[in-house]
This record gives C-alpha cells, sequence and structure tokens, in this order.
C-alpha cells in the first residue's frame, strides 16, 4: 500500500522525541496492508497488525478470527493479544463519565500515543478528533495517530451511496485547518501564562491515510 501522511502541528523530528522507532513502525505497518474490498476484512487486518506489535486495543472485531491472515505474516493470536492488552490505555478521559475509547493506544517510555482506525462516517472521525483533544487537556496525550482512507471509492466501489459521506484523507485535512488552527490559538494564549516558551502539541498530531 501506498502511505501519505500529514503532519499537523507537529513534526517528524517530534515523533523521533516519543519514540525514534514509532513513526517508521506505523508506516511499515500500514504499507503491508492487503488490499481489500470489504471494511470488516479492513478492520481485522488492521487490528492483527497492530496488536502483533504490542499495542493495546479497545476492542476485537467481529471478524478476526483466531489467527490472522496468512497474507499478513503476524507471529501472534488472539490468546497473546488478550493477555497483553492494557484497555485502559485507550481511554479518552479519565476525569469524564464517557468511556470513550481510541481504536489502539501504546506508551513509549511512558508517553501515551493512541491511533484511530477511521474506516467509517465523516462524524465518527469528528468524535475522533475530539477525543484526541480531550485526552491532551488532561496532559495524557502526546501524540494522536488517525488512519483514513484516501479514496474510499477505490476500495468500496459497491457503497457508492455511502462513500461520499466516509472519512477521507482530504476531508480530515481540511477539517484540521477548520477548527484546529483557531482553536489552537485561544489554547496557546491560555498556556503562555503558565508556561512561557512552551511548544504547545495537540490533538491529531499526525494523520496516516494509505490508498
Amino acid at each position: 500500500m501506498d502511505v501519505q501522511s500529514y503532519y499537523y502541528n507537529c513534526s517528524p523530528e517530534y515523533i523521533h522525541q516519543i519514540s525514534d522507532s514509532l513513526q517508521g513502525q506505523v508506516l511499515r505497518l500500514l504499507e503491508r496492508l492487503p488490499e481489500r474490498q470489504v471494511q470488516s476484512e479492513l478492520n481485522s487486518d488492521v487490528w492483527w497488525l497492530f496488536t502483533s506489535r504490542g499495542w493495546s486495543y479497545d476492542s476485537i472485531p467481529s471478524s478476526v478470527g483466531k489467527t490472522g491472515s496468512p497474507e499478513l505474516h503476524v507471529q501472534s493470536d488472539r490468546t497473546k493479544a488478550k493477555r497483553q492488552n492494557i484497555r485502559d490505555l485507550c481511554l479518552t478521559s479519565t476525569t469524564l463519565d464517557t468511556q470513550w475509547r481510541s481504536d489502539f493506544a501504546n506508551t513509549f517510555e511512558g508517553k501515551l500515543v493512541q491511533v484511530e482506525a477511521q474506516f467509517g462516517k465523516l462524524d465518527a472521525m469528528f468524535k475522533d478528533f475530539c477525543g484526541f483533544r480531550i485526552a491532551y487537556a488532561e496532559k495524557r496525550l502526546a501524540l494522536g495517530i488517525e488512519i483514513v482512507l484516501s479514496d474510499p471509492m477505490r476500495f468500496f466501489v459497491h457503497r457508492k451511496r455511502s462513500v461520499s459521506e466516509m472519512a477521507n484523507f482530504d476531508m480530515a485535512k481540511n477539517t484540521l485547518t477548520t477548527i484546529g488552527c483557531s482553536y489552537l490559538a485561544d489554547w496557546d494564549r491560555q498556556m503562555n501564562a503558565i508556561m512561557v516558551g512552551t511548544c504547545v502539541r495537540f490533538q491529531i498530531s499526525f494523520i496516516l491515510s494509505y490508498s
């Protein structure tokens, strides 16, 4: 798969400070995704790839079997994934009674990274953005990663009526430009009073899509 990256209020250098292997690991996982025509298979593949690298998860997609597809070449199984899972890492908030969780999460030297794989509708993507913002406001989140399709029509040709409402790469970027920057300006003015000179980073720091 070809992978596109978009950095919002972030940079490769910042991600490297979290972990020198983080960006490369996520990109390599996405590059291994086989092309699918069914969304449930895509969800299953993503779950296997992330859990095989030790990422915690919120839930197991119904399409996930006992082992991953042979095409993925993962050395893992459901029992191992369950045993290593720390579901609370996926929590959007530890202070609000929302029970929102990201799809995947992991820590790198104590720094929390959450991942949302959004192959659904646009409103679900907006909820992902809100969740990252909440987690950052609680000073828990170091990096949020949103994975979306570059061109949903290419993958789901049998769902032409619903594709226009699906999350996609361009819409993700445009949404951040529209709602993210104005919020950042307000946040900076508040934070400068107590954190002079600190570079404030929040929300979707880095969006990945594959095509």
